[in-house]
């Protein structure tokens, strides 16, 4: 692996690799949509209404990984961890109007 600056820039082999072949059905449909103009505006909306939820789950919630197996148990977490992050927002947002 090449490095310049303490940056790794990827291996020189993998630039005589051609691109890998999309084959799944969803992996096309969202290739076609992001190749619109509308689809890629809706897409970019993810940073402003997702991400920064995650990203708050994360940090400032600390919950970063499930501690329950299966899959019900982790909906269940999940639904906690929804829970609290709504409930801190509406506190958030009732202090701000108050």
């Amino acid at each position: 692996m090449a490095v310049n600056g303490g940056v790794k820039t990827g291996h020189s082999a993998d630039k005589d690799k051609p691109p890998r072949a999309i084959r799944e059905p969803w992996r096309i449909e969202m290739k076609e949509a992001l190749e619109t103009k509308e689809g890629r505006a809706m897409h970019k909306l993810r940073k402003q209404t997702v991400e920064p939820a995650f990203g708050i789950v994360k940090s400032v919630l600390g919950f970063r990984n499930f501690r329950l197996r299966g899959l019900e148990k982790v909906k269940s977490e999940w639904s906690l961890v929804a829970l609290a992050y709504n409930v801190k927002r509406m506190a958030k947002l009732r202090a701000e109007t108050a």
